[in-house]
């Protein structure tokens, strides 16, 4: 995924030993486009400690939005793709005093489109063919931006 949209190619990846990330299918893709697989010492979290802690930052930060938004449960995977979406784009990392976004793209993110998780939102449309009478009083919920 980074290396198609960042056209970055992707040299070395590091996981722990949970079998989604360690089996025979994922080490021949590794071989075959030459990345070096790593992994973490069994039962040893405190050497992902960097990655622990942005998964948890992610899980609070999912289940907030969730409870302020008085959303159900099966929205769950939407709010932890936005909670990724708007931390990579508003947290600093202190030693490069630079959001994640900016690191990777080298520039300022755009934040003048954040809104709320779960905020009232009226689609629009300029299209009259499209947008029936029946549609332009349709409000929805935020629950997620285009990625």
């Amino acid at each position: 995924m980074i290396q198609v949209r960042l056209n970055v190619p992707v040299r070395r990846i590091q996981t722990d030993n949970w079998t989604e990330f360690v089996n025979q299918t994922l080490r021949d893709y590794y071989e075959e486009v030459g990345i070096s697989h790593e992994t973490s010492v069994v039962r040893s979290p405190q050497q992902n400690g960097v990655v622990e802690r942005r998964n948890r930052t992610l899980i609070e930060a999912a289940r907030t939005m969730l409870i302020y938004a008085q959303a159900p449960l099966f929205l769950w995977a939407e709010a932890v793709a936005t909670a990724c979406f708007t931390q990579n784009r508003s947290i600093i990392r202190l030693r490069h005093r630079k959001t994640p976004y900016e690191l990777m793209h080298g520039k300022q993110p755009d934040l003048s489109f954040f809104h709320v998780f779960g905020a009232i939102c009226y689609p629009t449309n300029d299209s009259e063919n499209i947008v029936q009478d029946s549609c332009k009083n349709l409000h929805l919920p935020h629950l997620m931006y285009h990625l």
